[in-house]
């Protein structure tokens, strides 16, 4: 094991200041690590080997006389296949769009260069950006790099899992339905789902759609709480069209010990019932945060209906996904969801793809919903710092490729579960637009499982101040047995 790129993108940016490490030397070390572990785990699906190396030779004649472009100056990153990067393929997974090469930056990957990073690759994504497994016809499966024969989680499952076996050391990834979060949870990183639109998204979509598609954002992942941060800080920003008018608004949070914050549970639901070894790790977590002086806030949650927060969650998000799917493709989804006969994945699955063909007047009522419960969350953090819940129901299952997501189930708990209600954990900040970060607390049987800590709107810097907390304090980043 490189002990290089595994230290933090903070680390190996001061190195480089240092001058105890060449950033020509250090991107070559990242491409070591990629040709050995990237044959078994897929993560890395596109380089430009040639203009990174270029950018670092001129890099080290920077540092030689004393010039910085900022403080990720020859960190080596990756950024999420899905995002524009010049001269590289955007294709979503699909092979329809797998000549279309990007003629200029997203807005993300160019704060990113501007800040001194080198990116100089792309990771795997499933088709569309719709899976909680990575594969596609174009670039293949990507593997957890825990259990090869497990998913890395989806659809920002290649970022993580190129994360966690230190080919990259920063992630740009997306997220609409946990898909920074679920990939994080599964693969044992840090992901950070912002505040809805504050990380310009313009430049993550094949063809522009010039506004923030609703729910989805564009968020960091990391190995360490300080590197989603800074990795944060560095992306954060609207996007042009609407930064003529206004500007993020985000307040600061300087607490650095657990025993300054709040925390509320919820850490199970019948919509989306949670692995018993799971939850028994994150009970274990919530008495390590206390007995570090943390104040634990039980029998206090957001009072709403959670059953109906989610089916507006699916819904809403079923919309947000409408632009990927023709009529022909909903009516087949709707036609194979009623042919199951299952009453549960009719009411989850089914209300997703009813969201699908969501009529626009309908989608009015179902937002001004979604907005009485953002109200009804924004009360719940005049008191509370942090709202502490599961990432997912489980850790990380094995790979089934086999048919429509619809049709696939997760055993949880002894009972066949439809892989989508786990969706419950994602839609239920995703919705309101709420901050979330993933962060690690452990493994379960072997594989790596973590807590979500959802903030309330616009505090994003509490979310990234917790975290930071918990990995000073109690757990931090492990890297995969494959790699030790």
């Amino acid at each position: 094991m490189s002990s290089i790129v595994f230290k933090s993108a903070k680390e190996q940016a001061a190195a480089v200041r240092k001058r105890s490490i060449k950033t020509s030397d250090l991107i070559e070390e990242h491409f070591e690590q990629i040709d050995k572990y990237n044959p078994k785990i897929n993560a890395v699906i596109w380089q430009d080997r040639e203009g990174a190396r270029e950018t670092a030779w001129t890099m080290d004649k920077e540092v030689a006389r004393g010039q910085f472009r900022g403080p990720l100056h020859g960190v080596p990153i990756t950024v999420k296949e899905s995002f524009d990067l010049t001269g590289a393929p955007t294709t979503w997974g699909d092979p329809q769009n797998k000549d279309n090469i990007a003629t200029s930056d997203s807005d993300a990957v160019a704060r990113f260069r501007s800040a001194g990073a080198i990116v100089f690759g792309k990771t795997n994504v499933p088709l569309n950006l719709v899976e909680w497994q990575t594969f596609n016809k174009i670039y293949g499966t990507t593997s957890n790099p825990w259990d090869p024969t497990r998913t890395p989680g989806g659809s920002s499952g290649g970022s993580a899992a190129a994360l966690a076996t230190g080919m990259s050391a920063l992630e740009l990834g997306s997220d609409a339905g946990s898909s920074i979060r679920n990939p994080a949870h599964y693969c044992g990183v840090f992901g950070l789902k912002p505040t809805f639109k504050v990380v310009s998204s313009r430049g993550q979509s094949i063809e522009e759609l010039h506004s923030e598609s609703d729910i989805s954002v564009a968020g960091p992942l990391a190995r360490t709480a300080q590197d989603l941060k800074l990795a944060f800080e560095t992306i954060e920003g609207l996007r042009g069209i609407e930064a003529t008018a206004f500007k993020n608004h985000l307040s600061a949070d300087n607490r650095t010990k657990l025993n300054q914050f709040r925390i509320g549970l919820k850490l199970d639901d019948p919509e989306s019932p949670v692995d018993h070894d799971y939850l028994d790790k994150l009970d274990k977590f919530v008495q390590k945060l206390e007995k570090a002086g943390a104040k634990i806030i039980r029998n206090k949650i957001p009072e709403l209906d959670s059953e109906r927060h989610f089916m507006i969650y699916l819904k809403l998000v079923g919309a947000s996904d409408s632009p990927h799917f023709t009529k022909k493709d909903i009516k087949a989804l709707i036609n194979g969801v009623k042919a199951l006969n299952n009453d549960r994945v009719t009411r989850v699955c089914g209300t997703r793809f009813e969201g699908l063909s969501l009529l626009h007047r309908d989608w009015i009522k179902l937002n001004a919903e979604r907005n009485k419960h953002r109200l009804v969350f924004d009360a719940f953090f005049e008191d509370v710092d942090i709202l502490l819940t599961p990432a997912t129901g489980a850790p990380a299952f094995k790979h089934d490729q086999k048919g429509q997501r619809y049709r696939r189930f997760l055993t949880i708990n002894g009972e066949k579960q439809p892989e989508m209600a786990q969706l419950f954990w994602s839609g239920y900040s995703g919705v309101v637009g709420l901050p979330s970060v993933v962060g690690p607390i452990g493994q379960v049987r072997g594989l790596p499982v973590g807590y979500q800590a959802i903030a309330g709107h616009g505090r994003d810097f509490t979310a990234l101040a917790f975290a930071e907390a918990v990995e000073r304090e109690l757990v931090s980043f492990t890297p995969p047995p494959l790699c030790r």
